[in-house]
């Protein structure tokens, strides 16, 4: 399964995402608790394939929590 990271996110908001290998942050899904959780990773059941604007995929088991500029 391919996802295909948000566009546009919003300004200072929490995602979940992944960091492509040009070092672009990808935004996959809204952190619904706004960073007020502890969970800091989000674990995916199969391992997903997260596609970049440069054309690189990444396949990761797991999601970091970031907040936009």
């Amino acid at each position: 399964m391919t996802i295909v990271p948000i566009d546009h996110p919003k300004p200072r908001t929490w995602y979940y995402g992944v960091r492509c290998a040009c070092m672009r942050l990808l935004a996959v899904c809204e952190d619904l608790f706004s960073g007020k959780d502890e969970q800091d990773l989000l674990q995916m059941p199969p391992q997903v394939a997260v596609q970049c604007n440069c054309g690189a995929v990444s396949h990761v088991s797991h999601l970091k929590r970031f907040k936009t500029p």
